[in-house]
């Protein structure tokens, strides 16, 4: 099912959505298809680069037969209050066993793959030159967030903004250090606060204590001591989007609630009674 039908209304790219299948990076996973959702906000039509969106789901109930319109209903990738031309990209994981997921398809790499080829596949159907790649946000819900810290260790353009909503559970200790990740994380926020203000940034971690804490609170204090050095007033305005902070609604609807706002604006206060 390759069904992207762009439209224009008084010169722009009207928003809109599809699905496609047999996405060539993600043929290594294991799964229902299609296995590739895209969904695009007004784009003006002469517009030559795009921010991309890429949303990593958790588990499911439904294992191996998960559907992927499943993930896009909680993803919060709604584009309506985004003023940046934007396509946001759902991949479907790679089905293990029960109903475990990870993504192991868009490590190595394989994540610039799969934005190179969500923005080919768009430019084709709107039919006009190539796209290129403006900003990168990488977003991931429950079991999609130790893959997304793996994914950004490899990627040789790390994300602009990374928000994980009730992710990072760590480890298995059995395998080795339970916290092992941090130092990805680490380094990624180092450089990450290098480009400020020139470019700015985000990391935005919820988290339910039970489940994500101690890896979560740990990346919190990452973030105080990056911000530590710097001026008091800039630090100030950096810790509203460099942040960590605990969820106010159930971990199914974390993504579903918040990252809507976290689109329209990185330093947004999720309003957890909506």
């Amino acid at each position: 099912m390759q069904d992207l039908s762009v439209a224009l209304s008084d010169g722009d790219v009207s928003p809109g959505e599809g699905y496609l299948e047999e996405t060539p990076v993600l043929r290594p996973h294991s799964g229902t298809h299609p296995d590739l959702f895209l969904r695009w906000n007004r784009i003006p039509f002469s517009a030559k680069a795009l921010d991309v969106v890429v949303h990593l789901h958790g588990f499911s109930q439904q294992g191996g037969e998960m559907p992927l319109a499943e993930k896009v209903e909680r993803s919060g990738l709604d584009l309506s209050g985004r003023a940046r031309p934007t396509l946001a990209m759902l991949p479907r994981g790679n089905w293990i066993r029960h109903y475990y997921y990870d993504f192991p398809a868009l490590l190595s790499g394989g994540i610039d793959q799969l934005v190179d080829y969500g923005l080919s596949q768009f430019s084709r159907a709107l039919g006009s030159h190539p796209f290129v790649l403006d900003r990168f946000i990488l977003s991931a819900h429950s079991g999609g967030g130790m893959p997304a810290v793996d994914i950004i260790a490899e990627a040789s353009r790390p994300p602009d903004e990374l928000y994980v909503f009730d992710g990072l559970y760590g480890r298995d200790p059995a395998r080795g250090d339970p916290l092992r990740g941090l130092e990805v994380i680490d380094s990624w926020l180092g450089d990450r606060l290098r480009r400020e203000p020139r470019r700015e940034g985000a990391l935005r971690v919820i988290y339910i204590e039970q489940q994500t804490g101690p890896f979560s609170r740990k990346v919190g204090e990452l973030i105080a001591r990056h911000l530590a050095s710097a001026e008091p007033a800039r630090a100030k305005s950096l810790a509203r989007r460099y942040r960590v902070e605990i969820s106010g609604v159930q971990h199914s609807q974390i993504a579903r609630r918040c990252m809507p706002e976290l689109l329209a604006a990185p330093d947004a206060q999720c309003n957890w009674l909506a």
